[in-house]
């Protein structure tokens, strides 16, 4: 017998900053929840890649603390999890048995069945009902209320056109009168939640925020979270053409001048993020190429100049329908915002 239909695995490691740099930043798995110091998940393709702090979370957290997990620390090589059927979870049982594996826990999976494989003693999971994805968080927004972590007048107009469907409570940290903290991070995960983090902090609601840029291969990925600064006059306030202008002087010093040679891509994380720091994260990105001059008057920042594959327009050319108009139930998403927003949607929302 081998395992099969993976649903998680989870691995115990003694440097998580380390760990999640090579699983994230040079693997490039979609980090989907995190806790400081305690574990961080990443989701890998159907499944979900659980990385444990085995030095932090061999104790309870602090007192009113509220995690996705329990207190998880554990020696040894991590723990595997997959889907079977009742004859499968039985055989799977004999067979344990026959090789002299104690089975730590047997409980009902939520939505099947489903193997849970611990090569450790310890108990931790003992009477734990786990949900199939733990990219869907099972901690619940309350009140149906959140703050939406941003000041930028494009976003928020998208942002309320994606939210209009769901019924919630949402306020923005510009109405809110909150304070827009320095964006420090390397990563869009990084500044999406500190942006995040400081709204639920101050408000001491659950808050939303999202970081995006513009990554342009022939730049090694520049302007991506710099994509705002190079927007950034001297006085403080944005000037995109200036960008944009910017961004072609490059592409051109660098000979980028056939749409080959030219391919780019948005890419949006949003992060949900609660007051005491537990925080997931829905990442969406949309292939393209940049064009030069700018078309287009509609949307903001680098769309006049960024031409979706498949498409014939740019982003600046399209209206607000067009670009990011998904509804709940459709299957596809065109923009980055709204192709992460989906997946919040589909993990929280619905």
């Amino acid at each position: 017998m081998q395992p099969s239909r993976i649903l998680e695995a989870a691995l115990y490691v003694n440097d998580l900053e380390e760990a999640e740099r090579f699983y994230g930043g040079v693997l490039g798995l979609e980090r989907i929840a995190k806790v400081e110091g305690r574990h961080v998940f990443f989701r890998c393709g159907d499944a979900v890649l659980l990385l444990f702090n085995a030095q932090a979370t061999r104790t309870p957290p602090e007192p009113g603390t509220r995690l996705p997990v329990p207190p998880h620390g554990a020696d040894g090589p991590g723990h595997l999890c997959f889907a079977a059927n009742a004859e499968e979870i039985e055989a799977w049982k004999d067979l344990l048995k026959d090789r002299g594996v104690d089975i730590e826990a047997d409980f009902e999976w939520p939505k099947g069945g489903a193997v849970d494989l611990f090569p450790r003693s310890g108990g931790q999971f003992t009477g734990i009902c786990r949900t199939t994805h733990l990219g869907a968080a099972v901690r619940p927004i309350p009140d149906k209320a959140f703050v939406l972590a941003s000041h930028n007048k494009g976003k928020l107009r998208e942002f309320a056109d994606l939210l209009a469907p769901f019924g919630y409570n949402v306020r923005s940290a510009a109405e809110l009168g909150l304070t827009e903290p320095a964006e420090t991070g390397t990563t869009f995960e990084e500044n999406a939640y500190i942006k995040a983090h400081a709204a639920a902090t101050a408000t001491g609601l659950p808050a939303l925020a999202d970081d995006s840029g513009m990554c342009a291969d022939a730049l090694d990925g520049a302007p991506g979270v710099y994509t705002a600064d190079w927007a950034t006059k001297s006085d403080g306030s944005r000037d995109f053409y200036m960008a944009m202008e910017k961004t072609e002087k490059l592409l051109r010093e660098k000979g980028a001048i056939s749409p080959e040679q030219r391919r780019a891509r948005f890419v949006a994380v949003l992060c949900l993020c609660f007051p005491d720091g537990e925080a997931e994260y829905y990442r969406g990105e949309v292939e393209g190429r940049l064009v030069w001059p700018p078309r287009g008057k509609l949307g903001f920042g680098y769309d006049p100049v960024f031409q979706p594959d498949g498409y014939a327009t740019t982003f600046g050319e399209m209206t607000a329908e067009q670009k990011h108009g998904w509804k709940p139930g459709e299957p596809h998403a065109l923009s980055h915002r709204a192709r992460a927003f989906k997946k919040f949607a589909e993990a929280r929302l619905s």
